[in-house]
């Protein structure tokens, strides 16, 4: 990706050295402290607007259960980009554009790091890189157990819920982006080969879990428990019958049991095909539809205000999404 600000290798080491006290000082502590024992990876995984940093920041980081885990990213990682003062005087979606490419040389880095001294990780995968599918092996290699969520959503309420981040972001002068159809389509067209690799690591590493979700209009907008899956048995992956006693989501669309098992022999409902299932459901039942357009005409509503700091095509896709829920 091109930019306009340049940075370079030396850049990225002093924002490393900036955030080191506050990154990586619980982990240190906790590797003294737990010498031999297995780090830990924490992965939630979905397409953009599949509201991933939602469910680690507002269920799984307040649980208490992840203080000496390393995150890879967090959007203020962005203002330490050296020429981020003069790209913020062009508004938060130039910022967003502009940091891409540091940003993810800044997290890689982060990565090798955490990832050289056997530290816990956290990791965010929009499934946009094919890159993913490739680390999951040597992570089994190094002693990494993995703790898996991934939240499948129908590909159009995910691009809605883009778009309604982004104009909600952009009025309250957040970093962030908008997203296009085609690129969640490309991410959901990465999911077979990276959500196969994250199951297959899942199986040979002892104590591992996944856990899949819906999220969508069916499901309030909120993250449910479709099922979820233990390793208790190298090359095995078992259901449970509930999530930390909480009971699975059952929508009525959903003809079969859902649920992630494998054996040795690779037999079994594996994870993309339950993933599958609901990104390509498509939003049938009259409800659904409706709810659909009361969110962008909500959407629309709030981004008349802030023209003509909208991109141009929010306004189209989001009027077109109307017209195409309203009318069957």
């Amino acid at each position: 990706m091109t930019t306009l600000y340049s940075f370079t290798d030396s850049d990225v080491d002093d924002a490393i050295a900036q955030l080191d006290d506050w990154l990586f000082h619980n982990a240190r502590e906790a590797a003294k402290s737990e010498s031999g024992s297995s780090p830990e990876m924490l992965i939630v995984a979905g397409a953009q607007g599949a509201g991933k940093t939602y469910l680690l920041e507002k269920q799984l980081l307040p649980s208490g259960r992840y203080p000496n885990h390393v995150r890879l990213y967090l959007p203020d990682f962005r203002k330490l980009h050296p020429q981020y003062e003069a790209m913020s005087e062009h508004g938060v979606l130039h910022e967003y554009e502009h940091t891409e490419t540091f940003i993810r040389a800044l997290s890689g880095k982060i990565f090798e790091l955490a990832f050289a001294n056997r530290y816990s990780i956290i990791m965010e995968s929009a499934l946009d890189d094919k890159a993913f599918a490739g680390f999951p092996p040597g992570a089994v290699a190094a002693g990494y157990r993995f703790e898996i969520h991934m939240i499948a959503c129908k590909e159009e309420f995910s691009h809605w819920a883009t778009l309604d981040r982004g104009v909600k972001s952009v009025e309250k002068g957040e970093i962030e982006r908008f997203v296009a159809l085609s690129q969640i389509q490309a991410s959901q067209a990465n999911a077979r080969n990276i959500l196969n690799a994250f199951e297959h690591a899942c199986t040979q590493a002892l104590g591992s879990e996944i856990t899949l979700y819906e999220r969508g209009f069916e499901t309030d907008q909120q993250s449910k428990v479709l099922c979820h899956s233990t390793c208790d048995a190298i090359g095995v992956l078992t259901p449970q019958a509930d999530y930390n006693g909480q009971a699975f989501f059952q929508a009525p669309y959903h003809d079969t049991p859902v649920e992630i098992r494998r054996s040795p022999e690779g037999s079994g409902s594996g994870t993309y095909l339950q993933f599958f299932q609901v990104v390509h459901a498509g939003m049938i039942d009259e409800p659904v539809r409706q709810l659909m357009v009361k969110a962008c005409c909500k959407t629309l509503g709030r981004s008349t205000d802030l023209v003509p700091r909208i991109p141009k095509d929010t306004f189209r896709e989001l009027s077109q999404y109307v017209l195409k829920y309203t009318y069957p």
